[in-house]
């Protein structure tokens, strides 16, 4: 009879410790998608394609809502996107968002809003990321992007 209790107790203790292990790497805010980086800190993944409606506001509003698909690569907390399609303003292959990570979110992320070889306009951006880091909605002084994972 003691046997099987130990046996039991140890098949609890390692389920109990699996599922520590397991919710612990979802991240800090259940982030499906992490990175952890040499401080230990875990991060959102950003890295991937993902899908942007890009909301114009203000004056800008009469260009309307439009779309475009962003490849994101990621080098430990830095991102850059990339767009594939492209616009007037931003054409493609240029970088359109541009970033920092940490453990809460975004340390730092901008959006181009023009670029060309004269001048190129980077806007500072709040941010909102969901629950399991599949969207990420960025405000902007001229606008909002709502970017979706593929």
């Amino acid at each position: 009879m003691p046997k099987r209790i130990s046996i039991i107790l140890t098949v609890l203790i390692v389920i109990v410790s699996f599922l520590y292990v397991a919710n612990a790497q979802k991240g800090e805010k259940g982030w499906l998608k992490t990175v952890t980086l040499p401080s230990a800190d875990l991060i959102l993944d950003m890295s991937g394609e993902w899908d942007v409606m890009y909301e114009p506001s203000g004056y800008l509003s009469r260009i309307g809502t439009y779309g475009d698909t962003l490849t994101i690569t990621q080098e430990g907390a830095k991102f850059t996107a990339v767009k594939q399609f492209g616009s007037r303003f931003v054409p493609k292959g240029a970088e359109s968002i541009k970033g920092e990570l940490d453990k809460s979110g975004f340390k730092e992320v901008y959006l181009c809003t023009q670029a060309s070889p004269k001048d190129t306009v980077w806007e500072p951006c709040k941010w909102e990321i969901s629950e399991n880091g599949n969207k990420v909605v960025l405000d902007y002084e001229s606008g909002k992007a709502t970017l979706t994972r593929k």
